[in-house]
Parts: C-alpha cells; sequence; structure tokens
C-alpha cells in the first residue's frame, strides 16, 4: 500500500465522517432538533466502534488513524454532553456533579498530556473503550428514553476511573504511544 492510499483507509473515513458531521451535530443542538441529533450521534457512536474495529482486524492501524480517532472521539464527546445539558438538562441537573468530575478528570489528562509530551495522544485503553461504550449507551438511553441513575452512575463513574488510569499510563510512559491497553501492561513492559 502506498502512503497516498495508505491514508484513505475505511478506519479513517469513518473518524473522518465522525468529524465532518461535528459541525452539523452542533448546529442541530442549537436549533433544537433532539430527534435528527439523536440519529447522527447514534451513527457517529457507530462508525466509532467500526473504524477500531475495522483498523485491528484488517491490520489498517496507523499512526494517522489513531490521530483521527482521538480527534474524532473528542469532537463526539463533546456534542454528546453538550446535546445531553441542551436537551435533557433539567433530568441530568441533580446529578450533575458527576459529570463535572469526569469533565476535570479528562480535562486533567489531556493537560498531563500536553504538558509532558507537548500533544494529545490517543493511548485506546481498553477501560476508555468501555467508557465510551457506557457513556454512549447513557446518552443515547438518555436520548430515547429517560434517565437511567444505575446507567448514568455506571458510565460516570468508570469514565472518572478510566482517565485516572490514562493520567498513571502517561505519567509512567518515557514517549508518547498509541493502543498501550491499560495500565498493566504499561507496568508489564517496563519490568521487561
Amino acid at each position: 500500500m502506498t502512503e497516498k492510499t495508505a491514508i484513505w483507509t475505511i478506519p479513517n473515513t469513518l473518524s473522518l465522517y465522525r468529524l465532518a458531521v461535528f459541525p452539523l451535530l452542533i448546529f442541530l443542538i442549537l436549533e433544537d432538533q433532539e430527534k435528527i441529533f439523536s440519529v447522527f450521534f447514534l451513527i457517529s457512536l457507530i462508525t466509532d466502534i467500526l473504524d477500531g474495529w475495522i483498523a485491528r482486524t484488517f491490520g489498517m492501524e496507523s499512526e494517522l488513524g489513531a490521530k483521527l480517532d482521538s480527534w474524532a472521539d473528542t469532537a463526539t464527546y463533546i456534542a454528546g454532553f453538550w446535546a445531553v445539558f441542551s436537551f435533557k438538562g433539567q433530568e441530568i441537573a441533580p446529578h450533575v456533579l458527576w459529570v463535572i468530575a469526569f469533565a476535570i478528570a479528562w480535562f486533567t489528562l489531556y493537560l498531563v498530556m500536553l504538558i509532558k509530551f507537548r500533544s494529545i495522544i490517543g493511548l485506546h485503553t481498553y477501560s476508555f473503550k468501555v467508557t465510551a461504550y457506557l457513556q454512549g449507551a447513557c446518552m443515547m438511553g438518555l436520548l430515547w428514553f429517560g434517565f437511567w441513575d444505575w446507567l448514568y452512575y455506571l458510565a460516570i463513574g468508570w469514565g472518572i476511573l478510566a482517565c485516572l488510569e490514562e493520567i498513571l499510563i502517561v505519567l509512567l510512559l518515557p514517549a508518547p504511544q498509541t493502543d498501550v491497553k491499560g495500565l498493566f501492561w504499561v507496568l508489564r513492559n517496563a519490568n521487561q
């Protein structure tokens, strides 16, 4: 595969879709189009699952793909949280401290990455993949069915722990690295 064709892989195209649809998602939030937003947001969540699976299954992983995926994940997160507060602010208000705690942990993770490596890196840990699935399910459940407290606390609590794990990983890594799986693997590799 040449360098030029390696850019246009299916996983990269799916990540680019998520980046391209971000302005539409924001527009739909601003226009109070909850139903249409939820459809495009669901497509973004599905393409997030597919891009990683396709990349790993068919050997299409790349540094560019990891960066595109991380940027698209961030855009999708921003749109999702913005939508939750815009469309379901009343339902989420009594539980907002947990979201604030997650946002602080997530911001701290990015800050630690920027300070240590001068860039955002896509660690793609298993715990953060589970976070994405749980929080995506929680957001879609909230948009379609209403607030489920057990799913909310599980998704946000797990997300906080995933952020803390990634902060520790960043502090332990001597150089930027993607696809590290988790703290266990970082510690195991450090001891070899």
